[in-house]
């Protein structure tokens, strides 16, 4: 039960992350000079996708355990 809790709170932990990131990507587009905090829009986008799906392993993978655990 720990890794079903462990996997699925660092899925939406990321999913989370994943969505200011969006944001910024939003922001950036909107702004003088196409940055937010140092980042482009293109590398904020890349950090969207890349951390969107790395939460959604995560959550499949928290499924995987709950389901062998029980």
């Amino acid at each position: 039960m720990k890794k079903t809790q462990f996997f699925t709170g660092l899925g939406r932990v990321l999913i989370a992350i994943a969505v200011l990131a969006l944001l910024g990507a939003w922001l950036a587009s909107r702004v003088e000079g196409g940055m937010v905090l140092g980042m482009t829009e293109q590398h904020l986008f890349n950090d969207t996708i890349s951390l969107a799906l790395l939460g959604i392993a995560f959550l499949l993978d928290g499924m995987v355990h709950r389901q062998t655990a029980e």
